[in-house]
Order: C-alpha cells, then sequence, then structure tokens
C-alpha cells in the first residue's frame, strides 16, 4: 500500500514538468525573433543592431521584473507567479501580432519581458523546495533546458509560419499557448507538505538541505562578495549566449550563405547542444566533480574558445563548423543550470528568490547587451569577425570571475 508520504514525494517530477513546460513557452517567444530575424528584417526595412534592439528589449522587460518577482517569490509563493508571468507575457505578446512599426515592436516585447521574468525566481525556487541537494544540480539543469527546448521549438517552426502565415501569427500562436500553459500551471503547482519525506530511509527528504537555515534579512544576500562575483560571471556570459541565439541565422544566412530554414535548423541543433548541456553540467558535478565551479570553468572556457574558432577561420571550417557551434551551444547555452545552483546553494532556501532576483537582474544586462554589441560591430564593420573576437573574450571574463569565486560559501 503507498503511503502518502510516497505519493508526495513521487509529485515532485509532477511539479518538475509543470516548471519546465512553463518555462518552455517563455523562452518559445523571447528567443523567436532569432529564427524570425530574416522576415522582421526585411519587412521593417531594419539593420542588424535594430534586430538586436528587438530582442534586447524582451530582455531587458525580463530583467525588470526579475528582482521584484524573486522578491514576491519568497512572500507569496511559486503558484501564483507561474500564473502572474505566464498570462501578462502572453497577453502583451498578443500585441506583436498587431504590431506595424520597429518602435512598437520595442515596447510590446518589453512588456512580454516584463511578464516571463516572474517565471525564473518562481522555477528556481521550486526546484529547491521540492528536490534533495543530491539531486538538486542535475534537476536545476535538467529545468534550465526549458530555455533551448523553446529555442529549438521556435527555431524549427517559426520560419515556417511566417512563410505560410507572415511573422505576425507566430505571436499570435506564442501569447495565446503562454495564456493557457499559466492557467495549467496554476492548477497542477502545489508547495510541498511540511515535513515532506521521502517512502525509505535511503532516500534524502524534499527539504533537506546541507546548512542550517539562514535567519537574517532576506536582503544580507546582497552583501555577499563571492555573490557578485557569479553575477558578474553570468553577466559576461549572457552577452555571448544573446548574441548567438539572435545573430546566428543571419551569420549562417549572410556569411555561410545558407537557405534560412537550413540556418534554423541549425540554430535549432544549437539549441540541442544547450539541451545536452544543461543536465550534463549538473550530472558532471553532481556525480563527477564534486564541484560547481570546476565546471562552470570548463563550460565558460568552451563558450570562449569556440567563439574564438568561429571568429578566426568561419566559413573555412567548412564542416567542422557544425561540431563547433554544437560545442558553442552546449557551452554558451548549456550553463544555466550549474550558475543557478551554485547561486541558490549559497544563499540557502529562505533566501533562493530574493539571490535570484538580485544577481539575474544583474545577469541579464548582458542578454541585453550582447544582441546590440554583436549586431552593432557587424553594422560598424561590415564583417562578423570582430563580432564573434568580442564573444570570445566576454566569456573569457566569465571564466575569470568564477575562478576566483569560493565554492560551499553560505552567507554569514
Amino acid at each position: 500500500m503507498i503511503d502518502g508520504r510516497e505519493i508526495v514525494y513521487r509529485y515532485r517530477w509532477v511539479i518538475m514538468g509543470v516548471l519546465w513546460i512553463a518555462y518552455i513557452v517563455v523562452y518559445a517567444y523571447r528567443l523567436s525573433i532569432g529564427p524570425l530575424s530574416p522576415f522582421i528584417k526585411e519587412e521593417l526595412a531594419l539593420d542588424h543592431t535594430q534586430i538586436g534592439w528587438i530582442m534586447s528589449a524582451g530582455t531587458f522587460g525580463y530583467m525588470l521584473s526579475i528582482f521584484p518577482a524573486g522578491w514576491a517569490t519568497d512572500r507569496i509563493g511559486v503558484r501564483w507567479l507561474l500564473v502572474f508571468g505566464e498570462v501578462v507575457g502572453g497577453t502583451f505578446l498578443l500585441g506583436m501580432f498587431l504590431t506595424p512599426t520597429y518602435s512598437t515592436a520595442l515596447v510590446v516585447m518589453a512588456l512580454a519581458g516584463f511578464g516571463g521574468g516572474c517565471l525564473l525566481p518562481a522555477t528556481t525556487k521550486g526546484v529547491m523546495l521540492w528536490f534533495p541537494a543530491r539531486e538538486r544540480a542535475t534537476v536545476m539543469g535538467l529545468k534550465q533546458t526549458a530555455v533551448n527546448v523553446g529555442g529549438m521549438v521556435a527555431a524549427l517552426t517559426m520560419p515556417t509560419v511566417a512563410i505560410l502565415f507572415g511573422w505576425h501569427t507566430a505571436f499570435l500562436f506564442l501569447g495565446i499557448l503562454a495564456i493557457l500553459i499559466g492557467i495549467i500551471s496554476f492548477m497542477l503547482y502545489r508547495d510541498p507538505a511540511a515535513p515532506a519525506a521521502p517512502p525509505s530511509e535511503n532516500n534524502a527528504t524534499l527539504i533537506e538541505d546541507s546548512t542550517p537555515p539562514v535567519k537574517q534579512s532576506q536582503f544580507a544576500v546582497l552583501k555577499n562578495r563571492h555573490i557578485w562575483l557569479l553575477a558578474v560571471a553570468g553577466f559576461t556570459l549572457l552577452i555571448t549566449e544573446f548574441a548567438v541565439i539572435t545573430h546566428l541565422v543571419l551569420y549562417l544566412t549572410e556569411e555561410v550563405l545558407l537557405p534560412v530554414r537550413t540556418a534554423g535548423f541549425i540554430l535549432a541543433v544549437v539549441e540541442a547542444g544547450g539541451i545536452l548541456g544543461k543536465p550534463g553540467s549538473g550530472f558532471l558535478s553532481d556525480r563527477v566533480f564534486g564541484s560547481r565551479r570546476s565546471v562552470y570553468l570548463l563550460w565558460a572556457g568552451g563558450a570562449s574558445a569556440m567563439s574564438l574558432m568561429v571568429a578566426l577561420w568561419g566559413q573555412s571550417l567548412s564542416w567542422v563548423l557544425y561540431p563547433v557551434l554544437f560545442i558553442l551551444g552546449v557551452t554558451s547555452i548549456g550553463w544555466g543550470g550549474i550558475h543557478l545552483t551554485l547561486l541558490a546553494e549559497m544563499a540557502g532556501k529562505e533566501r533562493v528568490g530574493t539571490a535570484t532576483g538580485a544577481v539575474l537582474a544583474v545577469t541579464m544586462i548582458g542578454g541585453v547587451l550582447g544582441p546590440i554589441i554583436f549586431g552593432y560591430i557587424v553594422d560598424l564593420t561590415g564583417t562578423y569577425q570582430m563580432a564573434w573576437l568580442a564573444m570570445a573574450a566576454s566569456a573569457a571574463i566569465s571564466v575569470l570571475a568564477v575562478f576566483f569565486v569560493q565554492e560551499n560559501r553560505r552567507l554569514a
């Protein structure tokens, strides 16, 4: 006979599914600009920098909401933030169906991004509440694959939708989907009952942690130097990530001269690398290295090296370009899970929402700047080489910042 504790313990995977799908939808619309960029660029007569600005507008709204959303998550709970973020993001995204101009697109994407920003602290806290420490990095990595699954869905479907129905229709579909998923998430999510114990002594409790509770102010997290080193690392690595996601299709169509559907497929493969990279980094951290920091260094270094290879050799790599881009996806897109796990464990459960909100508010500035910087460099120089060199340098700064982080350091 199955007791109530076992049912609760098993329900953690239902929770994982809820968090994962909700986050997929957010990133399906946030990352739709890249695969739709050739169509938007042509219809609205934009340059590369302006395409970067549209992508960055969504990231800017996302960034503005993360800190208040983190604060709210710690106070009113994960469930309400899930539905609020999806419904607000989806409602404003519907405006992209009607947007006639570049300036309108900037405003609408910023407002949609504001709703989407609620999902990161909410889903991160959901993992912290439901999963024990020995599973947490792997599960956090799995949860963060939603970013790349969303990007893959956008890359594989949006060019075809744009060809058949126009790029405006793609946003109509994504907006309706976000609202529906928000309502379903609200219906299915619940916090674990306390105490939430698994069915046998061989398993850790759902609310297990390796460190004692923290009873200080929620904002004590802002005084920790190592927390802010992680913020710098995430900031510079996100510059590279979002530049790659935004401009890769344009790079492949304009520089490598591939058809737009083929370029969209390659972007999907790069996103698949991120899907592998996030749980992969968590598994290596949990089971092989026993260190979050070591794996983070490996991933940031790989992102820098692969960007440098594209910058120096580019088209001359021939078929080798494609595995290089895949590894770039593994590293430059697949670092989020290990970043969030290290951050959450340093902050502790009581302040994970606040810590995530504060650090990600800084980190997301990189997501705002990356597409703009890359596009501006291409417009200024007329080539992609210097833009790729800048991305390699940005990822290298992330390596330097993580090098000085002291792992397993909790707030005093």
